[in-house]
């Protein structure tokens, strides 16, 4: 149920010539094809080969009792080029073999971008798309003759992911006992500082772990915390009836695909479930900036300028194996470096707080911003409620996301 020719022809088609017994390289060649060949025959599961089989020979044998010539259509002869996209096929087996970081070989989610990366220089050369059809201003569906959007190498792609299958491996996530013990970490640390450097550190890493857990940002939009914005928000805290402040974030991130687009969490000075004090490491965080007198657009601020989300992440992961050293909220045997991720840990530990608490779906959802932002394209993706809710007049809503905690 697929374009089917042999190993020898498929090298003919790539190289130009026959190989050779004599050439290493050769049979390495005919090793890849024979692997990309049987990838493609995964695609079908075997009862459905076999159905389709038997419905062939039964047409067939009809045709032949008739005199009839055969149903089939002439099965080749494949001309002389790569047209099926083997070629490519080699590459990304090849790019399969590579070391991951948590298993023995990289995941599909990894060695499938090969596609895109081909399929995008391809459709950049001469050739690459011909004629645009059904183009109604951003609408445009276009003709391409790049090899990976043949029916062979779709046949290809999906076989390879049935047969390698796919680990994912998620951050683990943070529970609310290991993050009271790094608030007791971070504030000794901070409490015994001599230096504002010292002070700076573990002030941000309070800010980052307490914040970030009662925010539920991502790692890569807590760089983008605007520092303007969010200190200024911190006059919100002596509002007696209702003290929080903002983490305002700035920048282009998963949700947001609008450069300058902004969007601001607010927060409770300190929740009332599990006495979590957010406000007071912000405090602290802004007393140090003003000691250092740095200006920054960021809160939180490393070597790089703009700051990167790997410049904090042995500091996250420090922090952590501090808990593991001197509490039993981590195990031993747990691998740290490993187990947890500043990407998604803070997030996904919220998630599971936040329900602990009772916070309900819907506002889980509104305010992990799931499916209710903008896609790649720039295109928003808001429900209308949302779209016209803006995000200045829902504090009160939001607020019940962190105050429970």
């Amino acid at each position: 149920m697929t374009p089917f020719q042999c190993d020898e022809c498929h090298f003919q088609n790539i190289m130009g010539r026959n190989p050779s017994v004599l050439e290493p390289k050769d049979s390495e060649i005919l090793e890849y094809i024979r692997r990309a060949t049987l990838d493609a025959f995964w695609d079908r599961s075997n009862s459905t080969v076999n159905s389709n089989r038997r419905a062939a020979h039964k047409l067939e044998s009809f045709g032949e009792s008739l005199g009839l010539p055969s149903m089939a259509p002439p099965m080749g002869p494949f001309p002389l080029r790569d047209d099926a996209g083997m070629r490519i096929a080699i590459g990304i087996l090849n790019r399969s073999l590579d070391p991951g970081s948590h298993e023995e070989y990289v995941q599909w989610a990894t060695f499938r971008k090969t596609r895109s990366v081909i399929t995008n220089v391809s459709q950049a050369g001469v050739g690459g798309l011909t004629d645009s059809i059904a183009s109604y201003e951003r609408n445009r569906l276009w003709i391409s003759n790049v090899p990976t959007h043949q029916f062979w190498f779709t046949r290809f792609m999906s076989g390879i992911h049935k047969r390698v299958g796919e680990v994912r491996k998620q951050d683990e996530p943070i529970s609310i006992d290991v993050l009271h013990s790094v608030h007791r970490i971070l504030d000794y640390e901070w409490k015994k500082a001599n230096t504002p450097a010292q002070r700076k550190r573990a002030a941000e890493m309070g800010v980052w772990f307490i914040c970030g857990f009662c925010s539920g940002l991502r790692g890569e939009e807590m760089v983008l915390i605007e520092r303007a914005g969010t200190l200024n928000s911190l006059s919100h805290l002596d509002d007696p009836s209702d003290p929080h402040f903002r983490l305002v974030v700035s920048g282009v991130t998963k949700g947001n695909q609008l450069q300058g687009a902004k969007f601001a969490i607010p927060i409770v000075g300190v929740t009332e479930g599990t006495n979590l004090q957010p406000g007071l490491w912000m405090r602290r965080l802004k007393s140090v900036l003003e000691e250092t007198g740095a200006k920054h657009s960021r809160l939180f601020t490393r070597r790089l300028n703009p700051p990167k989300l790997y410049e904090f992440e042995n500091d996250f992961m420090t922090v952590l194996e501090k808990v593991q050293a001197t509490t039993r909220f981590i195990g031993s045997e747990v691998d740290v470096r490993d187990a947890y991720g500043i990407l998604c840990t803070l997030r996904r530990g919220v998630t599971s707080h936040a329900r602990n608490m009772g916070v309900g779906d819907a506002l889980l959802k509104i305010f992990n911003r799931w499916r209710t932002e903008m896609n790649s394209n720039g295109i928003a993706t808001l429900d209308m409620i949302d779209t016209y809710s803006k995000l200045s007049t829902l504090v009160p809503t939001l607020l019940k996301f962190s105050r429970p905690q």
